[in-house]
């Protein structure tokens, strides 16, 4: 910098401004550095880790019948994603047709097939579907989990009797199926030694919530549903489903076993089946629970079941999504299938289930993330609302 001088005494004091000037920019040069070096630093080590998503099927023995039922696997990995396309029969085989007949036909998910693990310890979450369903319906979910650090396992649970909604098979075998999931990922020669054994979560849709809460210590009883049809009659669409569900597992077992496996520690239900269970059972799941439901649900309606765990449960928090119905949860089908889905594919007018699957699946990734580690967030009581929140 130029110093322009007039008396001496005015030189000198310019000289001693200039040389302060440059210090204090000096000063402030390093100021802006270790500011943005700390700024760094804090978004570094508050950035959620992205891995690619692998994906593989196994087949696990189911515990009542001996039968084989299929379980698709995503799982953390550094491999590279391409699109694979898996049809929506019960044995998840591949779509050999060319990619663009597959994509009408069968499900395409963006994932390295049967790719190894990536390096790292996961939590592990196993999905239940809805009656009637199979493995694929909530890929979108599963791939979100998977790429923030979590191996899911989802099961085509083997099919009940009544169109999938009655009989020991569903009652009794779905949880024990889940307990099944659980032990063959554990046990698997390339995930198991990933797994968290602390980190077991699952996610259930209306008879996979049922599963969820059976899984999660409330034992189900036969009177249960059958006082809630007496108490109901205005539930009809459930009941009518119900009753026959009722009598068909108190010909079969009468007394329903206590299902719970102390392995999971945490539960997101969206348009649970809560009607199977007592309010004495359902206070009894000790673990952090987000319940999702639908304000147009006709089958599991909002104040016979969501509202209900939302007064009763010890630890959960439950949002009603507005427009949203019973299959609004399932992820979106291919053009064809959408025919052969029918109800399961359809949504109430102007509601859009993809842009909801979105926020839906960052949420349930952030309740994971709070409730499934050493010491996490759990819900209490005086922490909550005691009846769901609309959104």
């Amino acid at each position: 910098m130029m110093v322009s001088c007039g008396l001496v005494g005015d030189c000198d004091r310019r000289r001693e401004l200039d040389h302060v000037t440059q210090l204090d920019r000096g000063r402030l040069s390093v100021g802006l550095l270790a500011l943005i070096l700390l700024l760094c630093i804090a978004l570094t080590a508050g950035a959620v880790p992205s891995w690619g998503v692998g994906y593989r099927k196994i087949d696990v023995q189911d515990p009542l019948t001996g039968e084989s039922f299929p379980v698709a696997l995503w799982y953390p990995t550094a491999a590279a994603p391409a699109p694979l396309f898996v049809t929506g029969s019960r044995s998840l085989s591949l779509c050999r047709l060319p990619a663009i007949l597959c994509r009408w036909i069968a499900f395409e998910m963006p994932v390295a097939h049967d790719a190894p693990p990536a390096a790292g310890d996961f939590g592990l979450i196993v999905v239940s579907h809805g009656a009637g369903g199979f493995a694929l319906l909530h890929r979108d979910l599963a791939i979100v989990l998977a790429s923030q650090g979590y191996a899911v396992a989802a099961p085509t649970h083997p099919r009940g009797k009544d169109n999938d909604i009655s009989g020991v098979s569903v009652w009794i075998g779905r949880p024990k199926q889940v307990s099944r999931v659980i032990d063959a990922v554990l046990e698997d020669g390339q995930l198991g030694s990933h797994i968290g054994h602390e980190r077991v979560g699952v996610v259930g849709h209306s008879n996979g919530g049922y599963t969820a809460l059976a899984v999660a210590g409330a034992k189900p009883s036969t009177d249960a549903i059958a006082a809630h049809c007496r108490q109901h009659p205005d539930d009809a669409r459930f009941c009518a489903l119900g009753g026959a569900s009722t009598r068909e597992v108190t010909r079969e077992v009468g007394d329903i076993p206590d299902l719970r496996d102390r392995r999971v520690r945490s539960l997101v239900l969206m348009a649970p089946n809560a009607a199977r269970f007592t309010d004495d059972a359902l206070a009894k799941v000790g673990v952090p629970v987000r319940v999702y439901a639908a304000e147009n649900d006709d089958l599991t309606r909002v104040r016979y079941h969501a509202e209900r765990l939302a007064r009763v449960l010890p630890q959960a928090e439950c949002v009603v999504v507005k427009g949203a119905g019973h299959f609004s949860f399932v992820a979106s089908f291919p053009p064809a299938l959408k025919i052969v889905a029918g109800e399961g594919a359809r949504d109430p007018d102007g509601f859009d289930r993809d842009a909801f699957h979105e926020v839906m699946n960052r949420e349930i990734v952030g309740f994971f993330n709070r409730t499934l580690v050493p010491g996490g967030d759990p819900l209490t009581n005086d922490a909550r609302p005691r009846s769901c929140r609309p959104r």
